[in-house]
């Protein structure tokens, strides 16, 4: 890779790494890392600080990833490096630089980062999501049959391999952070802080 293809994953992951919650929760004289699930995002901005920080911190993080991409895909014609992209502010979201590699789990700024790269696969893939949500209640499992379902399709629809492969780990993003926190998750519902 070039010198200017790592310029603008290095880019991706700076615009990846702004801690749009933790500004928010520090806005709200709330430490976000010490509340509710821990997870400096959207849906913990939501649950601890109320409907509009969380929906403000959902629209910017998706922002977030839709940015980095759409520079990417203006800054060079190789296909290959928006996906890239994609995971560089994935990578920035969870492990920001100004937070001391802390972050969120990086579903917003992914959504973003994947509505600039398939727009009507990952937008059926957020419609999964939200009927198993309607059906199940359960956050996890409506993400996980959502972004399995954006990959699924993608293959039927005969993506290249290494698409389908860096689509699929930029979701995997998602669960190792959650294994990441989990430590972290666990202090916070045992009450030590």
């Amino acid at each position: 890779m070039t010198l200017s293809v790592w310029a603008m994953l290095g880019l991706a992951y700076l615009i990846g790494s702004f801690p749009t919650a933790y500004v928010m929760g520090q806005r709200h004289g709330v430490n976000l890392r010490l509340t509710g699930d821990g997870n400096l995002g959207a849906k913990n901005a939501f649950e601890s600080l109320g409907p509009l920080p969380g929906i403000l911190v959902g629209v910017v993080d998706t922002f977030k990833g839709a940015a980095a991409v759409h520079l990417a895909q203006i800054f060079t014609a190789d296909p290959l490096v928006p996906y890239l992209a994609a995971v560089a502010v994935a990578l920035g979201h969870d492990y920001s630089i100004f937070i001391r590699f802390q972050g969120g789990q990086g579903m917003a700024a992914i959504l973003g980062g994947m509505l600039m790269l398939q727009p009507w696969v990952t937008l059926l893939g957020l419609a999964i999501a939200g009927v198993v949500l309607l059906v199940t209640s359960n956050w996890d499992l409506s993400w996980v049959m959502g972004l399995g379902s954006v990959v699924a399709v993608g293959l039927f629809l005969h993506w290249p391999l290494w698409q389908a492969v860096i689509v699929a780990l930029i979701f995997l993003t998602i669960g190792v952070k959650k294994l990441v926190d989990a430590p972290l998750r666990a202090r916070i519902s045992g009450g030590q802080r």
